[in-house]
């Protein structure tokens, strides 16, 4: 892990930390599997370039970047690259696309002095404090306290979490975890039988990763239904009124915001608990009637203190290259 100060983040209000490096221009970049997006910064915020790229329209991240660098006006101090993917001694592999990234050779190839690459849920849980109220939905209200632990997750390929907890000096410290990859707990008969009828599927261990994601989606549907869907068409019969895709989509939900309020649990997050990831923000209808908010506050003794913790979903698809950006800034 990278030092402590490293993980500093400041909201825009806030006055330049003694941790970061003088930069003049930065370039970050959301780099995935079917879209990248990148953007080039100004050491005041503004922005000078931003362009959205296929990524399968390349043969491999250097053309992809070497396209971006060209709408950049001027050299650029520092770059960081979040990729949907582990990140090990500052190289990556993007599965989806076949892409080997290398931090190092980036920084020879293009003259960037410092580039560096962050996991893709890291950098959204880097960009979750400097979201505004806009860019959030509210599912439950609360009170929210700025100085709490914020906690992050997000169902999309995978399951993502993260925590955000603020520090005294006046930062903000990400703390990335696994915790998608936990034990899930049923809640009811239902999703005990669906337990064990994933437990024969996996060979015992059923991670909440297993249920909260797309391939969680297509399993939910085969053990509603006895058949298979692709998780767009399981949400497209939902959104259809189809009855079995809607069941499936309840028990989902009704995971989801179990597992949200246990992450809650863990670090009293008062300072909001925040749902990315793709699947909630293209399913909202199922998100905001209630029944999350439910699923979330449902801990018995805990209920009332759980009534009081913020939760939204974050509609800003951007938010994973404003914490690229952040950690640019940072490099």
């Amino acid at each position: 892990m990278a030092e402590f100060s490293s993980f500093i983040i400041h909201r825009s209000s806030f006055v330049p930390s003694k941790y970061y490096r003088p930069v003049r221009r930065v370039i970050a970049g959301d780099v995935g599997g079917t879209k990248s997006l990148l953007r080039c910064v100004e050491a005041n915020g503004q922005i000078l370039a931003e362009h959205r790229f296929e990524s399968a329209a390349f043969s491999g991240f250097d053309d992809l970047l070497s396209a971006f660098v060209r709408m950049c006006p001027g050299p650029v101090d520092s770059a960081c690259f979040a990729v949907a993917g582990p990140v090990f001694g500052g190289t990556a592999e993007i599965t989806n696309l076949g892409w080997f990234v290398d931090a190092s050779r980036l920084a020879t190839l293009f003259r960037i002095p410092s580039v560096s690459l962050i996991n893709d849920f890291y950098a959204i849980a880097l960009g979750m404090p400097f979201l505004a109220e806009g860019d959030l939905l509210p599912l439950n209200r609360g009170t929210r306290d700025r100085t709490s632990p914020m906690a992050v997750l997000g169902a999309g390929t995978g399951l993502g979490e993260a925590i955000v907890t603020f520090h005294p000096s006046g930062g903000w410290v990400v703390v990335p975890g696994e915790g998608g990859h936990a034990d899930f707990a049923p809640q009811d008969e239902e999703q005990t039988r669906l337990l064990l009828a994933l437990q024969k599927k996996y060979a015992g261990h059923v991670s909440w990763e297993r249920l909260l994601s797309g391939m969680g989606l297509e399993s939910i549907y085969q053990f509603v239904t006895g058949q298979g869907k692709d998780p767009a068409e399981i949400s497209a019969l939902a959104a259809a009124g189809d009855a079995a895709a809607i069941r499936t989509m309840q028990i989902f939900v009704d995971i989801y915001g179990a597992e949200a309020g246990n992450m809650a649990l863990r670090v009293l997050a008062r300072g909001g608990v925040f749902l990315a990831g793709g699947i909630a923000a293209k399913n909202m209808q199922f998100f905001t009637d209630g029944r999350f908010v439910a699923a979330f506050t449902r801990k018995g003794r805990f209920s009332d203190l759980m009534r009081g913790m913020p939760v939204d979903l974050v509609v800003d698809e951007t938010v994973g290259l404003i914490g690229a950006v952040e950690a640019a800034r940072r490099n």
